[in-house]
């Protein structure tokens, strides 16, 4: 973790403290091997590329990054032409889109298309609007990956996988977040949404406040690929619009969605670690803030890495936010239908394929996203 920040540091503080984060870190690299970088540190590069050369620091490695600058700045240019193509197809059969993450970073924060790799991008669509939205995506030659998702997984879950012919690949989801699938919980996401032009082609994007929001709890959450770069991009929205920043309801937003903790804790971080502009008085106020015992169960599972019984033990979490304020043996009694739901099997079926989810999170605890 020490090389990562100090790789952060390099790449996102200016003068003396970038320099120093520079220069201890890049004791540790083979100019070499910079190729085989864990793949988190590798996003970095870009990123690291270009706060280097605007300090005016000379090093042959700069070369290096300038390569991979250049050939995420060529992929970006046409991951977004086919993501352009892709919203204008959904403008065009009245479903309303928002651009999330990465492609809405890019254009808001970065403003490069070569400082911020992606692998694939991600797309929201309204809840009412999931179902016309995979069926025209099945009309346009994406397939779904893993399974083809029906309507009552859509009611139980947060989105999907999919994959084109050429290999591109995204996320279409109709809740923002993991832990909030009902039917409403997106919509005051949406009523606060920007619209953007994304090469020419109308989407919305969330406000600054929920784009930080969105960023802290994702970038919460355990991933093979270390999740790192979130840092980074907090960091980047926050020095581009700080001033724009609602403390109050992005406080509003965590408390109302059960989201404090994560909330708390990398803010906490950024602040400490990176003296981000957080005022003293929002920690305070998160910290304040009651968190039941089942959310911090909750938390420490995403952010650790999943076991087959942390897995099931995460599902009845999200069980027990749809089900709300009804007590234990209603949710106990609902909770085969939910995974009846989301896994797509019969009812009396679930035993046998428990078990086998089970055999394959311990044989690859990788991703819960497509299982969830």
């Amino acid at each position: 973790m020490l090389d990562q920040e100090l790789l952060l540091k390099a790449s996102l503080l200016r003068n003396g403290t970038a320099a120093g984060a520079w220069n201890e870190w890049r004791s540790h690299i083979d100019i070499d091997d910079i190729d085989n970088l864990d793949p988190g540190s590798y996003r970095l590069l870009p990123l690291l590329y270009r706060n280097l050369n605007s300090l005016g620091i000379k090093d042959p490695i700069l070369m290096k990054l300038k390569g991979v600058y250049r050939l995420t700045w060529y992929k970006n240019q046409m991951l977004f032409h086919t993501i352009a193509g892709l919203l204008r197809s959904f403008n065009d059969a009245g479903i309303e889109s928002m651009v999330l993450k990465g492609a809405a970073l890019t254009l808001l924060c970065y403003g490069d298309y070569g400082l911020r790799p992606m692998n694939d991008f991600d797309v929201l669509v309204r809840n009412e609007q999931a179902v016309p939205a995979i069926r025209l995506l099945r009309k346009l030659g994406w397939s779904p990956m893993d399974f083809e998702p029906d309507e009552r997984y859509i009611s139980v879950s947060y989105s999907h996988g999919f994959e084109d012919d050429a290999g591109h690949q995204f996320d279409l989801h109709w809740h923002l977040f993991s832990q909030c699938r009902d039917a409403h919980a997106d919509d005051d996401f949406w009523e606060k949404a920007v619209l953007t032009g994304f090469h020419d082609v109308p989407a919305h994007v969330l406000c600054l406040t929920d784009q930080l929001l969105h960023i802290c709890v994702h970038g919460a959450h355990w991933n093979i690929t270390p999740p790192f770069r979130w840092v980074a991009d907090a960091i980047m929205l926050l020095n581009n619009g700080r001033n724009a920043i609602d403390w109050r309801r992005l406080i509003a937003q965590a408390e109302k969605r059960r989201l404090v903790l994560p909330l708390q804790d990398t803010l906490n971080y950024l602040r400490e670690t990176f003296n981000a502009p957080i005022p003293p008085e929002v920690l305070k106020r998160l910290q304040d803030i009651h968190v039941p015992g089942i959310e911090r169960m909750e938390y420490r599972i995403a952010v650790n890495p999943p076991t087959p019984w942390t897995a099931m033990l995460y599902l009845w979490c999200q069980h027990c936010r749809l089900t709300g304020n009804a007590g234990l043996p209603y949710k106990i009694a609902g909770f085969p239908a939910f995974l009846h739901k989301i896994w797509g099997v019969p009812l009396w079926k679930l035993p046998f394929h428990g078990l086998m989810k089970t055999f394959s999170w311990n044989k690859n605890p990788v991703s819960r996203k497509h299982s969830q």
